[in-house]
Order: C-alpha cells, then sequence, then structure tokens
C-alpha cells in the first residue's frame, strides 16, 4: 500500500511539474501564433501582438498580452477596432471542476475601443464566421455546464478610451480616461461597480450596487442603488431592479440639473436661443416595466416653478405619450419669452421673413417655430395659482392639455382674470409647414383699466368687460400671424370711463384746433354707463360698426377700423349732446350730432370735429337747434355758443340777448 502511495505521489508531482514547467519551456512565439490563427479563424480579423505574452496553468490559468491590436472591419473609420497597452486576465483551476467560476484578475490598461454602425444597419463587431470545430458525440450529447457561483477578484479598467458612431441615426459619442472597479465576492454577495468617464470633456463619477446577484441572475428582482455625478447633472436612485425577461424597477428617484440649457448643449441636443430652462430638480416614486413608465408622488421645481402629481410615459410607438394631472403653484411665461416679448425663436431651415416696413414697429420678425410639438404626444391635465404672460396676471385657473402629432390643444376650462372670470380655447398646429393659432375665449366682470394696461399699456379705458370672441392666424413670425389675423367677437364696458378725451368739452369747442391726442387729469375724460358694439377681423384689420356708447349727456355711436399690424386707428364716432340727463339708458336722447374723427396710431390718435358732415346737412342741424330752445335746452345752447349760462356775480340783469336766427345760431356754431 505505501508503495501505491509512493507512486501516487510521484506521479501528481510529476503532472504537476509539467504543468508549471510547459509555458517555460515553450517559446512564446508559438503561442502568439496559436492565437493570432484562431482569432483570425473565428472572427476573419487581425490580431497583432506587439509585446510579449506571459502564460501560466497553474494553480491559476493566467495570461498577460502586452500591446494588443485587433483590426477592423474593412469600411470601419478607424483602422483598429480595438487596442490596449496591456491585458491582464487570471482563472482559478480547481473551482472549475466543482461548477464555480472565480475570476482571480481580468484588468485592461489602456484600452481603446472604437464601435461604428453602417449605414445599412451593419455593426463593426459583427465578424464574419469562421470555421468552427467539428462536435464530437461528447459535445453533441452534453447539455450546458452549470455554474454554482461567480466570483470576482479584481476586475478593472485604466483610462480606457471609447468611441460611438452610428451611420443610421447620426450619432456620435466619445469617451476618456474611462476608469472602472467592479467587486463581486460571490453570487450571494452584494455586488458593487464605480468609477469615473470624460464625455464632451465633462468628468462624471459613478455607483452601482446591486444586493442579491444571484436573484438578477435567476431572472428576478433585487435591491440596488445607483448614482451619477457631474456639474451639468446629478442623479440618485433607490430602489428594486430586474434585468432579465421584462426589464423592471420601481424605486425612489431624485435628479438635481442646475441648467437644463446646459445639459442639453452637453448630451449633444442644443436648445432654441432663448430664455429659460434652467434649474431642474425632481424627487418622486418611478416604475418601470417594458416600454411603460410611471412617476408618482413627484415633486417638481423648474425655473423656480414648483409642481407635484404624476406622470407616465410609454415609449414603443411613433412618439412617445405622456399622461399627467399636476398642479403648479404658479406658471411664469416671461421667463420663456424672448426680450422683445415675442416666442423665443427656434432654428429654422426656411428663408427668414422680410424686414418689417418702415414705420412698423412693435411685431417681432424672429421665426416661430411649433415643430417641437411633434416630439411627443400628450394628455395632460394643469392647474396653477398664478399665470403671467407679459404683464398680464391670470389668478387661480385650471386647463386641460391635449398633443397629437404636433396638434396642441388646450381647454382652458378655469380661469380668474382681474377680478372677473372666464374660459377659453387653443390651439397650436406644429404639425404643417407654416405654424397655425386658434383661440376663442369668454371673460365677464374683468376689470378693464388694469387689464389693458398689463397687455396693452393703453391706460385710457376703465371699467369692468365682458369679452367674446374668436380668432385664428397663420404665419412664420409674429409679424406675419397679426398680419393674417382673422376672427369676430363682442366686447361691452359698463360703468366707466374713456380717459383723456373729453367728448362733450371736445363738441363744446369746436372752433378750436384738433385735438391732437390723450390728455390727462380726471376732467378730460368721459364717463359712461354703457359702452360696447361687436367686431369682425380679417387680414389684421378689425371692423366695428355698431360702436355704442351712453354717457349722462352724451350718446355716441360709432364705426371704423383698427388696423392691427400697422396698431392705427381709424373711426368715426357721432357723439350726440343731450339736452336733458333723462333717458340716460337709452340711445335715443334728443341733442346735437357733432361727428368727431378718430385717427392715428393708437398709442397717440389725434381726434377732431367733423364740420364738414355739419354743413353737409346743415338743414338737420338747424332744426335739432330749433327743438332744443323749445324744450327747454337754452343753458345747454348758450354753452355752445360761449354765452354766460349765469346771471353776472353783482346781481344786475344782464342785457337781453339779441334774437337770432336759426342759421345764424349753425353759422356761430362753425365760427362762420
Amino acid at each position: 500500500m505505501s508503495r501505491l502511495l509512493a507512486i501516487l505521489v510521484g506521479i501528481i508531482v510529476l503532472l504537476v511539474a509539467v504543468i508549471v514547467a510547459v509555458p517555460l519551456l515553450i517559446p512564446t512565439s508559438v503561442y502568439k501564433q496559436q492565437v493570432v490563427n484562431l482569432v483570425k479563424t473565428q472572427t476573419g480579423r487581425d490580431l497583432v501582438i506587439g509585446g510579449d505574452v506571459g502564460l501560466s496553468f497553474f494553480p491559476r490559468l493566467a495570461v498577460k498580452v502586452e500591446n494588443v491590436d485587433l483590426s477592423n472591419a474593412p469600411w470601419a473609420k478607424d483602422k483598429s477596432m480595438a487596442s490596449m497597452k496591456e491585458l491582464r486576465a487570471a482563472i482559478k483551476i480547481l473551482p472549475l471542476f466543482t461548477g464555480n467560476v472565480e475570476i482571480d484578475s481580468f484588468i485592461l490598461v489602456d484600452p481603446i475601443i472604437h464601435l461604428e454602425v453602417k449605414a445599412d444597419g451593419t455593426p463593426n463587431w459583427q465578424f464574419s464566421e469562421g470555421k468552427a470545430p467539428a462536435a464530437t458525440p461528447a459535445d453533441a450529447s452534453s447539455g450546458p455546464a452549470t455554474v454554482k457561483d461567480i466570483r470576482l477578484g479584481e476586475i478593472s479598467v485604466k483610462n480606457g478610451t471609447g468611441t460611438y458612431r452610428n451611420a443610421q441615426s447620426g450619432a456620435a459619442l466619445a469617451f476618456e480616461a474611462v476608469n472602472l472597479d467592479i467587486s463581486l465576492p460571490g453570487l450571494d454577495d452584494p455586488f458593487g461597480a464605480e468609477g469615473s468617464v470624460t464625455w464632451n470633456s465633462e468628468p462624471v463619477t459613478f455607483s452601482l450596487a446591486a444586493a442579491k446577484p444571484r436573484a438578477l441572475t435567476d431572472g428576478g428582482p433585487t435591491p440596488v442603488e445607483f448614482s451619477l455625478s457631474s456639474s451639468k447633472i446629478n442623479v440618485t436612485y433607490k430602489g428594486s431592479f430586474q434585468a432579465f425577461d421584462t426589464v423592471k424597477f420601481t424605486g425612489g428617484l431624485d435628479l438635481d440639473v442646475p441648467s437644463i440649457r446646459d445639459l442639453a448643449a452637453w448630451v449633444g441636443s442644443p436648445m432654441p436661443r432663448g430664455n429659460g430652462f434652467g434649474p431642474l430638480k425632481v424627487h418622486g416614486e418611478v416604475f418601470g416595466s417594458g416600454n411603460s413608465y410611471s412617476f408618482n408622488n413627484a415633486r417638481v421645481s423648474i425655473d423656480g416653478m414648483n409642481a407635484t402629481g404624476k406622470v407616465s410615459v410609454v415609449t414603443g410607438g411613433a412618439r412617445p405619450v405622456v399622461k399627467g394631472n399636476l398642479a403648479i403653484d404658479k406658471i411664469d411665461a416671461n421667463i420663456y419669452l424672448a426680450a422683445d416679448g415675442s416666442a423665443a425663436p427656434a432654428p429654422t431651415t426656411s428663408a427668414a421673413p422680410a424686414p418689417a416696413p418702415a414705420g412698423q414697429t412693435g411685431w417681432s420678425n424672429e421665426p416661430i417655430n411649433f415643430s417641437g410639438l411633434k416630439a411627443v404626444d400628450a394628455q395632460i391635465a394643469l392647474s396653477t395659482e398664478q399665470l403671467l404672460v407679459k404683464e398680464i396676471k391670470v389668478g387661480p385657473s385650471a386647463l386641460n392639455l391635449s398633443l397629437t402629432n404636433g396638434l396642441l390643444n388646450v381647454n382652458l376650462n378655469k380661469l380668474a382674470l382681474y377680478d372677473g372670470a372666464g374660459s377659453g380655447t387653443l390651439t397650436l398646429n406644429g404639425a404643417s409647414s407654416t405654424p397655425q393659432l386658434q383661440a376663442a375665449f369668454k371673460i365677464a366682470g374683468v376689470k378693464a383699466e388694469p387689464l389693458l394696461t398689463d397687455a396693452a399699456d393703453f391706460k385710457r379705458l376703465s371699467g369692468l368687460t365682458a369679452m367674446n370672441f374668436s380668432v385664428s392666424a397663420t404665419g412664420r413670425s409674429q409679424r406675419e400671424m397679426v398680419g393674417t389675423l382673422g376672427g369676430q367677437g363682442d366686447v361691452k364696458f359698463t360703468n366707466g370711463s374713456v380717459k383723456g378725451i373729453n367728448l362733450g368739452a371736445l363738441l363744446r369747442n369746436v372752433l378750436s384746433a384738433p385735438a391732437t391726442g390723450w390728455t390727462s387729469g380726471g376732467s378730460q375724460d368721459t364717463d359712461f354707463s354703457e359702452m360696447g358694439g361687436t367686431f369682425t377681423i380679417a387680414q389684421g384689420i378689425l371692423t366695428n360698426k355698431d360702436l355704442k356708447l351712453l354717457s349722462p349727456l352724451l350718446r355716441v355711436a360709432g364705426s371704423g377700423t383698427v388696423n392691427i399690424p400697422q396698431q392705427t386707428l381709424n373711426y368715426r364716432i357721432e357723439p350726440k349732446l343731450a339736452a336733458t340727463l333723462q333717458g340716460q339708458g337709452g340711445s335715443d336722447a334728443q341733442g346735437i350730432e357733432v361727428p368727431v374723427i378718430v385717427e392715428g396710431p393708437w398709442s397717440k390718435p389725434t381726434f377732431r370735429p367733423d364740420l364738414a358732415a355739419m354743413l353737409r346737412d346743415k338743414d338737420k342741424t338747424i332744426e335739432t337747434i330749433k327743438s332744443i330752445k323749445e324744450d327747454g335746452g337754452k343753458g345747454l345752447l348758450d354753452s355752445l355758443m360761449g354765452k354766460p349760462a349765469t346771471p353776472p356775480a353783482d346781481g344786475s340783469t344782464p342785457p337781453p340777448a339779441e334774437k337770432q336766427k336759426p342759421e345764424d345760431l349753425l353759422k356761430g356754431l362753425f365760427g362762420q
């Protein structure tokens, strides 16, 4: 027995000696050539090993290769698909006999890897088919080996470089200073990975931890933690993750982006020139399964505006579909408007609109591009406590937003506006080559003066407003849209005043020069109990034919146009000086009609009596004067003629007025 044991020990020692000694006895060139031939047979690519090759078999199978270069596909841009200064790998042999894989080390030093996709979709990592060894009967009958456990020792990448180009999608990525360290003591022990990379000149650090790797390899979920940090974006995720069959995850997400614009530029998708899209913070619970993702109990902060609610996204179709319900403390649209108040322009390949003709101001020629609306489809309900658009301040409001293939429909079902309320709809068509807009609104009980002041810096009208209108426009710029504006509506103001013009005083001073514009001071206002009318708009020209104003001593009718592109007025109003305060609620009061022409820029129009029209119908005017005198309106008529309406202060009796004919009264009225 002792002799047998001695023989066995001797055989084992001899085998060990052979295993250790053979690599030392066989020339390195043999290893190199065998490896080169094998790679050529299996991949059709050329492998060059410019440095030494080290190989050992016991107690671990280890290899060390220096200055390795693998050729690229013939059509690829780079000559080499992969190269590295050094590759070191070692795997323990004895654990393999028990179904365990223990990788002692796998280290890549200065690797450079170029991945590329051809225009027809062929990737450069798709190798030509080589001649595989014929399967033996034993190979055919045996099934795949079962791996009981995997243990990783030192796994790392040091100072790697990588590129990716896709001729189909146009994507191009480049990574530098890639460093990675992986730890996996066993499938039943926690997995860890951490590293850093420089992408687009920006250093990024990352880490990943999985609590139960075996559950992950078996197709189940495992608790994971992930973090990514850079100056452009910081992300942390803590939850569960399932990788195989269907990718699933659920957990908490925190996202911090100092600037959305900087992030978009960094990832290669710069945003159109404009303002806003600065800081973004997101916190909430995320869920994903297949191509469906949801974000619940979300808290989102962007550009100082804060929202809560939930959002879901479904991918896999022609466009992502976004659905959500969000409550926002305020929406400040001014953040996203250009300095001139127009929407921040987007790049366009079409010819820019022609410059504005001389004298035309106030409307922007900057291109408007709604094509971004085609990026996603959406169904979103929004509520906000405040909406700011330029100087317009909207109170608590609610809207439903629907976006399908570039067509945006907004239903504003609740609108609080300057102590009033309203509703409306808005449609933006980004699917058309030329942007299109449609809007319809109803408002009531709105204070006119603050609304018009904030909306158009127009401070000449006060009172409560009720308005109903619908408009549409098309154009590649604000100016083009204003030029195609069309629609209709009606407006009514009650218990207010037209500030800066006293129509009564204007009619009483028909001998003076025409008014040159708005004046200031309460004595120069025209009070009214009601003012309004209907209007139509065609090609940017607003036409009104039934203007009506009711005032204590005035009844006004009028008609005219507003040239919105030119920002000018051309109106003819027909005030009637009433002989009495009676009948304020009607428009049939008796009095003297002196038409007034209002024309010029709407910021500074002129007002002048239309004396020529009165002269053309002087018989009617004379009869009116007669009737006023007969009805006791002498005081009013005397005031018009510049005569004193009260007795002298000394109490003396004024001399009797010389009797005048009606024709003389008219001539005196006109200064003739």
